[in-house]
């Protein structure tokens, strides 16, 4: 919508200045607009240079050498060097574009370009730093869908295990792991882009907060994205029989510990992608407290379990290698004490404290 009016105000400006080619303007505005306030600007920038490095190579080389194949030729790789020597990136072909639309239709057509470029460019940048920028909201709500699929393969893992399983499901569980690794790089692009609508944003300063909660998230789902990949593929491992483990018929031997284990890790990160959408509340917190403390309770029982197996068994590694990355998956997600406290806003925890404050009276 908003590349629309811009395209529709870029012409109309155009055409009232009497512009013989006003259809170019929106064509500035096509070029120019982009995701964020500072792209823009930034993009803008380099189409106008860029055209103006088009429209005096191609001068000079006309008014010098005259049109002919060489000139052309030229004029083409000359442009291009220009362009990178400025700093325009490669894939911006404005320089030999213009200077071949000005090699044929004469100068005339350059220096309207030239104008309607700017006409373009002006009009499509000043709609985008009209326009509050939405990026911060939309990371929130990317990290936090990327929470609940982390927490629905904990569900899936937790619920698969409980019964023996087969390596094909073991390699299933390992693919949608290996899945979500490329699901958070779409959010870490989503955080950047947000981290970059802030610049030439007026209410920076207020957004720039809620910003900082949302990368650490994002680090503390990196963080857990890896832990749940190496749980993964410990069960691939152990139904594969690999490494020499016993294969598929150890499956029904699994500790239930670790299935129940798994599923409150599930539950402590569906809690952590509430207190992602905004703006989070309390009992979201207090919940995730809850949860992390039935979580510990589990690892205890399952070090005792462990603790029966031979230390010379490929079993004793596995199982102290599942609890360790279970153990890391519910640190990261701790409010209080672990490494990205920062991800939950301290309107959250007074929240939080209220509430307790309620129970215990």
């Amino acid at each position: 919508m908003t590349v629309t009016v811009g395209c529709l105000l870029a012409w109309w400006i155009s055409t009232e200045i009497g512009s013989p080619q006003a259809v170019l303007a929106p064509t500035g505005v096509l070029l120019s607009v982009t995701a964020t306030a500072y792209s823009t600007v930034l993009q803008a920038f380099q189409q106008t240079i860029a055209v103006l490095v088009g429209l005096a190579a191609a001068l000079a080389f006309v008014q010098v050498f005259g049109a002919n194949a060489v000139t052309m030729t030229v004029m083409v790789a000359v442009a291009l060097v220009a362009s990178r020597t400025v700093g325009i990136p490669w894939q911006n072909t404005q320089a030999p574009i213009t200077a071949l639309l000005v090699f044929t239709l004469g100068r005339e057509y350059g220096m309207a370009r030239l104008l309607d470029i700017v006409i373009g460019a002006v009009v499509g940048t000043t709609l985008i730093l009209m326009i509050p920028p939405r990026h911060v909201g939309r990371a929130a709500k990317d990290m936090a869908d990327f929470a609940d699929d982390l927490a629905d393969l904990c569900f899936d893992l937790a619920e698969g295990v409980r019964r023996p399983w087969t390596a094909h499901q073991a390699q299933q569980w390992l693919a949608r792991a290996r899945r979500l690794s490329g699901r958070l790089r779409s959010a870490h692009e989503s955080a950047e882009r947000a981290n970059e609508s802030l610049r030439f944003t007026l209410r920076r300063a207020r957004t720039r907060r809620r910003l900082r909660h949302i990368m650490q998230a994002a680090l503390c789902l990196e963080h857990a994205c890896l832990q749940l990949r190496g749980i993964a593929r410990a069960v691939a491992d152990l139904a594969a029989g690999v490494l020499g483990l016993p294969g598929e018929r150890e499956t029904s031997n699994f500790p239930r510990d670790f299935a129940d284990l798994l599923d409150v890790i599930g539950k402590a990160y569906t809690c952590f992608e509430h207190l992602l959408v905004a703006p989070g509340n309390g009992e979201d917190l207090v919940q995730l407290r809850e949860t992390l403390a039935e979580g510990e309770r589990l690892e205890r029982a399952a070090r005792e379990q462990i603790a029966e197996i031979d230390p010379r068994s490929p079993l004793w590694t596995l199982y102290g290698t599942l609890l360790h990355d279970c153990v890391q998956l519910r640190y990261e997600v701790d409010p209080d004490h672990g490494p990205h406290r920062e991800a939950i806003p301290p309107h959250v925890h007074e929240q939080a404290a209220r509430i307790m404050s309620r129970r215990r009276r």
